[in-house]
């Protein structure tokens, strides 16, 4: 979301780009891929879009497991595509498996662009339904359908993460 804020798309989001601090805070790391995103104005919709770089629209950078189907296919990014490699790892954390798997690299391209990941329900017994839901929005192939905003999972997590601390969640 800070990145996010600051025009950042980081574009390689993945565990290893990821550490906890001594304040258990989580930090992402290693912005060597991460692009500058500029305002454009779409009729009466305001999006972000990566601006004009040395990276050619068609070139695909990152690391293919934790890339958007976006990324994938090497189109125009902007921070929704952040939000899918977001859902990937989140997926991972809570599953113990990667999102989409391929035996080679481009198996698993192909999985990002046509498969549905396993839903993590079936994976783990007692997770809460709105933590599914969340998985869910960030792992959407269209980015229009995709959470629009790391704020709004934020703030999502925060709530159930109040829920849980409640005992109110429902596992699926």
């Amino acid at each position: 979301s800070a990145a996010h804020s600051a025009g950042i798309v980081h574009r390689d989001l993945k565990p290893g780009n990821v550490i906890i601090a001594e304040n258990g805070v989580p930090k992402v790391l290693d912005f060597g891929l991460a692009k500058l995103i500029e305002r454009t104005t779409e009729a009466d919709d305001t999006t972000r879009t990566v601006r004009q770089s040395v990276t050619e629209e068609g070139t695909i950078v990152g690391t293919v497991a934790y890339m958007s189907p976006e990324q994938a296919q090497g189109k125009r990014l902007d921070t929704r595509s952040d939000i899918f490699s977001f859902g990937s790892v989140l997926y991972e954390m809570l599953t113990g498996r990667r999102a989409f798997q391929g035996d080679t690299k481009a198996s698993t391209l192909a999985a990002i662009l046509r498969e549905e990941p396993k839903p993590a329900g079936q994976l783990v017994e007692g997770l809460p339904v709105e933590l599914e839901r969340i998985l869910k929005r960030c792992l959407r192939k269209d980015p229009a359908q995709r959470a629009q905003h790391m704020d709004d999972l934020k703030l999502a997590l925060e709530e159930l993460k109040a829920d849980s601390d409640s005992g109110m969640p429902q596992a699926t």
